[in-house]
C-alpha cells in the first residue's frame, strides 16, 4: 500500500499534538507589522493582541513556493509516495497559488494534490480531518480527490463574532454589508460562499444565533445520511458549547469534533471572540 502524507497551512490550527500524531507538515503564513516579518508558527496570539492594542496596524501575507517545496521535498525523502495539501481557500489568500507553484516544480508533481478547500480555519480543519480518516482507512490516491472534492462542494462554514471590527479593518468583510451588524448592535452570522466571508444574517441572541444556524444545517444536510460538524468556540465555550448541544438533540447521525485553538492570523481577522462550525453531509 503506497503512504500519502498530508501538509496543511499554518491557518490549518491542529495542535501540536494532533500533528504529531497525523504526522503533518506545516507550512507558514506571514504576520507583517511595518518593515517586520513574522511566521505565524513563531507568535503567539497574545503577540497580534497586544500589538493591535498598542495601534499597530498589522497585514497578512502568504508562504513563498520555496516553502511548500520544502515539505514535499521532505515528505518525499521520509519514503511517503503521494501527498495531498489542504490551505487555505484562494479567494482570500494567495497560499493556495504559493502551493501550487510548487507542485509545479517538482519533477513528479502528478504525486501531489492541491485541494482548492474554499475555507479557512476550522473549515479547513474539519476537510483534513476526513482526508486523514480516508489515508488512516487506505482508501487509493485517485478516489481520496473525488471524495473530498465532492466534500467540499457540500461543506458548510457559518460563525459569528463580538464585533465585525477586525474583519472590515482587514478588507476581509465589505463595510457597506458589515455596517448594519456594527451599527444595531446585532449578532452578525458570517458564512463562507465560494470561498468568500459574506454576511449572511443576524439575530438578536445567541440563543437565536444558535436556532439559525440549526435550521441551516437542516436545510444543507436533507437526504444525506450522516453530519460531520467542526465547532469554533473562541473565547466563547459557553456559547459554543450550547451550540453543540442542540446539534446533538436535534440530529442523531452527526459526528462533532470541537476546538477552541484559533491562531494569530485568524485572531487578527475575526478580533477576541466568537464562535461557529462548519459542517458537511456525507
Amino acid at each position: 500500500m503506497e503512504k500519502y502524507a498530508l501538509v496543511i497551512d499554518s491557518t490549518v490550527y491542529f495542535t501540536d499534538e494532533e500533528v504529531k500524531k497525523y504526522d503533518l507538515k506545516k507550512v507558514s503564513l506571514n504576520i507583517i507589522d511595518k518593515e517586520e516579518t513574522f511566521k505565524e508558527l513563531e507568535v503567539t496570539t497574545e503577540f497580534v493582541y497586544d500589538r493591535l492594542d498598542n495601534g499597530h496596524i498589522l497585514t497578512t501575507s502568504q508562504p513563498s513556493p520555496g516553502e511548500f517545496l520544502d515539505a514535499y521535498e521532505e515528505f518525499f525523502k521520509m519514503g511517503y509516495e503521494k501527498i495531498f495539501v489542504i490551505c487555505l481557500s484562494k479567494h482570500i489568500s494567495g497560499t493556495y497559488q504559493s502551493a501550487t507553484m510548487a507542485r509545479s516544480m517538482m519533477d513528479n508533481p502528478e504525486l501531489i494534490h492541491v485541494f482548492n478547500s474554499n475555507f479557512a480555519a476550522f473549515g479547513s480543519e474539519m476537510i483534513a480531518l476526513r482526508v486523514i480518516d480516508m489515508i488512516q482507512n487506505k482508501l487509493e490516491f485517485e478516489d481520496i480527490i473525488v471524495k473530498t472534492n465532492k466534500l467540499i462542494e457540500n461543506t458548510n462554514l457559518i460563525f459569528t463574532l463580538e464585533t465585525l471590527a477586525s474583519l472590515i479593518r482587514s478588507g476581509r468583510l465589505s463595510r457597506a454589508k458589515a455596517v448594519i451588524g456594527t451599527v444595531l448592535r446585532i449578532k452578525p452570522l458570517i458564512q463562507m460562499v465560494e470561498g468568500k466571508l459574506d454576511f449572511f444574517k443576524s439575530a438578536r441572541t445567541h440563543k437565536k444565533v444558535i436556532v439559525e444556524i440549526v435550521e441551516r444545517v437542516k436545510e444543507t444536510t436533507k437526504g444525506f445520511n450522516s453530519i460531520c460538524v467542526r465547532i469554533l468556540g473562541h473565547n466563547s465555550r459557553e456559547q459554543a458549547k450550547a451550540l453543540q448541544a442542540e446539534l446533538e438533540k436535534e440530529f442523531k447521525n452527526i459526528k462533532i469534533s470541537y476546538t477552541e485553538n484559533l491562531g494569530p492570523i485568524f485572531c487578527l481577522h475575526l478580533g477576541k471572540k466568537g464562535y461557529g462550525l462548519s459542517w458537511c453531509g456525507v
